[in-house]
């Protein structure tokens, strides 16, 4: 298993970009029914074969971070270089 920690803080924007970098880089994968806590936290599954990607944008922890059983480090680095160029 694979984690990430996207960004530091809460942000339903880095949680939606990223998950847009996903979805473009696997345009295949099954993108499952979004999850939303009683506290606002967010998770986003993407299944591709037999393997996940589980997006979250979590307010207990306090972080925009992914759980991943496919390496996707290369995804999650063109998506800080760009969001950093902007």
């Amino acid at each position: 298993m694979f984690d990430y920690t996207v960004y530091a803080n809460n942000s339903p924007k880095v949680f939606k970009e990223t998950c847009i970098k996903i979805k473009t880089a696997f345009p295949y994968a099954m993108e499952r029914k979004l999850l939303v806590d009683v506290d606002g936290s967010t998770i986003q599954t993407y299944t591709i074969g037999d393997k996940d990607i589980d997006v979250y944008d979590d307010y207990e922890v306090g972080a925009v971070y992914v759980k991943s059983e496919i390496n996707i480090l290369d995804i999650l680095e063109k998506n800080r270089n760009q969001s950093s160029a902007q």
